[in-house]
């Protein structure tokens, strides 16, 4: 069952240079449910209006948005089985965490006893700061207490923007472990949004790369970089491997080896050739290509025009 699901969703923001600024364009995906679900872009690239609009904190100019089926705006009750942290954490300065959460649960009229809070700053982190006034915390422990703020109601759809913004990098370890087990051993859905690819590789099982608003790819993590590998190799005389190989392969000369874009298939074929013309092979070795790299090569190096 999709938790969530989203129609050709697209929203545009005032004008600029005579045209109006969309910031998503006919934008479709499903997260399904007990997913981690990563919605990958640039700053700026759409992803935050993206989630404002399944939040229905933004009206799409054209599109539908469900939750477990239920249309956002007709079936706004939906929305009580969704616990979400949007654009950073903002509490009651003058109040301590701890109390801003009982706030937060009393505005929302979410029956939170006391146990659970404990609960909550436990999982956390937030346990020994939770007395603490707001004003004296750090980024990264606002980042803590706005997530379990998002718990509070006990939601089945966990929806985060940059959760480890602010965080060093101990916090951003716990958070990812967090965000894991809210899946695997609590059963929730988790859509989170980010820049930092290297996080959400470890953590997302399904993800959508956003680039200037537009979806440009979307899928299983493995599948997307189960084909998408180098050769690092090791030969002599090296500028004959690359003559040999580069009418075949991209390559990239280093200091003492190559870099030979192929994949695992290609590999018996890429060594073949070098034997035929007698170069010499010292080692190969294959190198998976990292969410990172595989995100710049779809987006390309382009800047994003100012939109979020």
């Amino acid at each position: 069952m999709n938790a969530i699901r989203i129609e050709n969703l697209s929203k545009s923001f005032g004008w600029l240079k005579s045209r109006r600024v969309q910031a998503v364009k006919n934008l479709s995906l499903e997260v399904k449910t007990g997913q981690v679900y990563g919605l990958l872009g640039r700053n700026g690239a759409g992803k935050t209006t993206t989630i404002r609009m399944i939040l229905d904190l933004v009206r799409p100019d054209e599109g539908h948005v469900h939750i477990f089926g239920k249309h956002v705006h007709r079936d706004h009750a939906i929305l009580q089985r969704v616990g979400a942290q949007v654009e950073g954490a903002n509490f009651y300065n003058f109040l301590s965490g701890r109390r801003n959460l009982k706030v937060l649960a009393l505005v929302g009229n979410i029956e939170t006893p006391e146990p659970r809070i404990d609960e909550l700053l436990e999982l956390v982190g937030m346990t020994e700061r939770s007395r603490r006034r707001v004003k004296g915390y750090s980024t990264g422990m606002k980042q803590r207490l706005g997530l379990a703020a998002a718990l509070l109601n006990d939601p089945d759809v966990v929806i985060l923007d940059e959760p480890t913004n602010g965080l060093d990098p101990q916090g951003i370890q716990e958070i990812r472990f967090f965000i894991r087990e809210l899946a695997d051993k609590h059963g929730k859905t988790v859509l989170l949004s980010s820049h930092m690819l290297g996080e959400v590789e470890q953590i997302c099982d399904r993800v959508a790369i956003i680039n200037r608003g537009v979806l440009i790819r979307e899928g299983d993590v493995r599948e997307l970089l189960s084909d998408q590998t180098k050769l690092q190799i090791e030969a002599e005389p090296l500028e004959a491997a690359v003559q040999v190989l580069s009418p075949h392969w991209a390559c990239r000369q280093n200091t003492r080896s190559l870099t030979v874009d192929a994949n695992r298939d290609d590999a018996p074929h890429v060594v073949a050739k070098l034997v035929e013309h007698q170069i010499r092979i010292f080692e190969v070795t294959r190198q998976r290509q990292t969410l990172e790299d595989f995100f710049l090569s779809v987006t390309g190096e382009e800047e994003n025009e100012d939109v979020s």
